[in-house]
């Protein structure tokens, strides 16, 4: 009887032993093709991604979409509390283009330092608290969203299909920049 019951444990051990053979030697073999696969892509790298430049081109345009329907909005506010969605949109189109501006370098692309100082006029508005539009403030408002029509435009053809910018679509966007900045310097 005890024989029986060695037997059947070394049977048992036997059982156990091939069992953690054969997971060794799965965990053995995965390790070996994640290895392969690994290798196969450091070789043979993924090259299918988009262009940054082009990318950041598009989220600036986005932003200056954004802040030209803020600024048409904005051009019937009567109080300054309701220059916050304008303001914000002004920020994030600022930043966006100054990226994109730096990206290019050389002074390729205007920085549009005038959709920044919109910010600042904002703000200096809003110092005083919520209180009434004046008339002159409401006729800045009112000529720099009609001067700013005119960058949407421009801005789309600001980049050619190989992602370079068009020398005469930049020199348009800071002909606009110049003219936003005189009627921001107006009201001051």
């Amino acid at each position: 009887m005890s024989s029986k019951l060695v037997n059947r444990e070394v049977r048992l051990s036997v059982r156990r032993r091939k069992q953690r053979d054969l997971l060794f030697v799965g965990l053995l073999l995965v390790l070996l093709v994640s290895l392969v696969y690994q290798g196969y892509r450091m070789m043979w790298p993924h090259t299918e991604g988009e262009n940054a430049e082009r990318m950041l081109f598009e989220v600036a345009q986005f932003q200056m979409q954004v802040l030209g329907t803020s600024l048409a909005d904005a051009a019937g506010s009567s109080r300054t509390d309701e220059l916050n969605a304008l303001k914000l949109a002004a920020y994030s189109a600022s930043y966006a283009h100054d990226r994109l501006a730096k990206t290019f370098g050389d002074g390729a692309v205007d920085p549009l330092k005038p959709v920044g100082d919109l910010v600042n006029v904002i703000t200096e508005w809003q110092i005083g608290g919520n209180r009434l539009l004046t008339v002159a403030e409401k006729d800045m408002l009112l000529r720099y969203s009609q001067l700013y029509a005119g960058v949407m435009p421009v801005y789309e053809k600001l980049l050619s299909e190989d992602g370079h910018v068009i020398a005469s679509q930049a020199g348009q966007l800071k002909k606009i920049g110049k003219e936003l900045a005189k009627t921001l310097e107006e009201t001051q």
